[in-house]
């Protein structure tokens, strides 16, 4: 029987659930670190670090993030719960990032977005 996955209802749960839909093997041989800045309804920074088959996800700022992404908590919600596209949400501006935007384009994958 499919367990049907609980949609997130914080940014919180997003970040605290990270490491459970982390997907290694989409991840073979990825090595990021990946800065969370948000602002909005739940401001916070986040980074995770994919690296070994594994994703770790820590409060704060990390030194040297192989990319950072600037959003709206709101705006991120919506594109983790599938509600909104990330693509079109950051080519209409609803988010910014810096960086490696090679691992922001896989980055959907290696947690089961695609």
């Amino acid at each position: 029987m499919v367990q049907e996955q609980q949609m997130p209802n914080s940014i919180k749960e997003v970040m605290d659930g990270m490491p459970g839909a982390f997907q290694p093997e989409k991840a073979a041989g990825a090595n990021a670190v990946i800065q969370f800045n948000f602002s909005g309804p739940e401001p916070g920074n986040y980074n995770a670090k994919v690296a070994d088959g594994k994703c770790e996800v820590k409060e704060g700022t990390a030194d040297n993030p192989t990319v950072t992404i600037n959003s709206p908590s709101d705006v991120w919600l919506k594109i983790m719960r599938r509600e909104l596209d990330g693509a079109t949400a950051f080519m209409s501006g609803q988010f910014t990032f810096t960086g490696d935007m090679g691992v922001l384009m896989q980055m959907g994958s290696w947690f089961g977005q695609q």
